[in-house]
């Protein structure tokens, strides 16, 4: 299939002010086939699903009453229809092209999982500061998923987009890790004999 139908997971929490870029950036790409998107929340209170309901009657919410990203991400994989899943995270924004890009790597390499490069960016002095230092060796450890680097396969990648058949297969996230949950993860899918695949 040459644009099998994708969807996109969101985990949020309290994210009402982030969340419309997020959403925005999906509901902007220019994916030939099918997309849906799927919010996990994990919220305290009602304001982030009502924005939801109101602005974006497309978007599919399903409840995270455990609130850490993991388990929103499972219960976002469980309620969603289609074999490939897009990870985007509640402040991170999709640049044009990504989800077509992303399908059309997995076919070309089998990969379990691809993904590309993180790109910090920042709306203060303070948050671009930070994003700025996350862009170098000293802030980002040396990793190929902040620093940038061949096309390839690699350790992890920043969010990823999985065949939903190798992220099942896998076990999906592990709850038990509230962060490096996608680190771990993509250990367990190169352990399966998976690869995950930089681009």
């Amino acid at each position: 299939m040459a644009h099998p139908p994708v969807s996109v997971v969101i985990p949020a929490r309290n994210e009402e002010e982030a969340l419309p870029r997020a959403l925005d950036s999906a509901l902007a790409q220019d994916y030939p086939g099918t997309v849906e998107i799927v919010v996990a929340d994990g919220s305290d209170g009602p304001a982030m699903a009502e924005m939801v309901r109101a602005r974006y009657p497309e978007v599919r919410l399903v409840a995270n009453p455990d609130r850490i990203i993991p388990a929103g991400l499972n219960r976002a994989v469980a309620a969603a229809a289609h074999p490939v899943i897009v990870r985007c995270d509640a402040r991170s924004e999709l640049p044009p092209g990504y989800v077509s890009r992303a399908v059309e790597t997995l076919a070309r390499t089998g990969a379990a999982n691809v993904g590309g490069r993180q790109c910090p960016a920042g709306r203060d002095l303070f948050t671009r500061a930070v994003a700025l230092a996350m862009t170098t060796p000293l802030g980002a450890g040396g990793a190929r998923y902040r620093l940038g680097g061949a096309e390839g396969p690699a350790d992890t990648v920043y969010l990823g987009v999985f065949r939903r058949g190798a992220l099942e297969g896998a076990g999906g996230f592990d709850e038990r890790f509230a962060r490096n949950e996608d680190y771990e993860l993509n250990w367990r899918l190169r352990q399966r004999g998976g690869t995950v695949w930089f681009d």
